[in-house]
């Protein structure tokens, strides 16, 4: 029910800011340590790049339109990209909403809302110590091909995508 009531939420909001002539609203949906399975089972049959970020982090703020300009490039090729905040603090969801909008992110994204970190960490990757910026590619079957845990730049993420586009 409260994930009804979020997607009705931000349903209202983008039908408003494009009412006024506005940047809609970016769609923010909460995800915790079982939303991965759903979001690698739904992109299936495509190339799934999910970057985790943070306002706070100099590196993710900055690499952030790079992936922007992946998904605009390659989305009618297979690619999804989803962004994925693990912001926390008391003002998280308006923080991300506010930087989203701002950088024009006009797909769902994610914020981490889960009361175990060391879950939600395990539950994306074993190996993944919950540092940001951190970015997992699979392939179209959803394997994982690819775990970075660096800022990465338009060329690196090309070289890294554009073989399983290819597939």
């Amino acid at each position: 029910m409260r994930v009804f009531a979020v997607v009705l939420i931000c349903l209202v909001a983008v039908s408003a800011g494009q009412a006024q002539g506005t940047s809609p609203v970016p769609v923010l949906l909460p995800i915790d340590e079982n939303g991965f399975d759903q979001l690698r089972e739904k992109s299936k049959g495509r190339v799934l790049v999910m970057n985790f970020w943070a306002t706070w982090c100099k590196p993710c703020v900055e690499e952030l339109p790079e992936f922007l300009k992946l998904q605009n490039t390659h989305s009618e090729k297979g690619l999804d990209v989803v962004f994925v905040s693990i912001d926390d603090d008391a003002r998280a969801r308006q923080k991300v909403t506010s930087f989203l909008r701002r950088v024009n992110v006009t797909f769902p994204s994610y914020i981490k809302e889960t009361d175990d970190d060391e879950k939600f960490i395990n539950a994306m990757h074993p190996r993944w110590s919950g540092a940001v910026p951190a970015t997992f590619i699979y392939n179209r079957k959803g394997e994982l091909v690819t775990m970075k845990v660096e800022e990465l730049n338009k060329s690196e993420l090309e070289s890294l995508v554009a073989p399983l586009l290819q597939q």
